[in-house]
């Protein structure tokens, strides 16, 4: 019968570099955790309002160039589909 064992330590890459971390999972107090993320709020660099504006008009203008990319293309589909579908042989 053949022995199985895992690659040998010697060898490169066969061990990881570090053992793995164990998680941990401390339950916290949930005020505390309420004042951590009220914290972490104020941490947060907010649009200002130009900036989502302009964003919200960029969003805008990408959209009706689009749609109006497909109805082009719709339009000259069908015209070439009515084309084909009305030759009599």
């Amino acid at each position: 019968m053949v022995e199985r064992r895992s690659p040998k330590p010697e060898v490169v890459g066969s061990s990881p570099s570090a053992p793995a971390k164990i998680l941990e999972w401390n339950m916290k107090n949930p005020f505390k955790f309420i004042q951590e993320v009220k914290q972490e709020t104020f941490r947060i660099t907010w649009p200002t309002k130009k900036e989502t504006m302009m964003g919200a008009i960029m969003v805008f203008a990408l959209a009706s160039l689009a749609a109006i990319f497909f109805l082009i293309l719709d339009q000259i589909l069908r015209f070439f589909l009515n084309l084909i579908l009305t030759i009599n042989f």
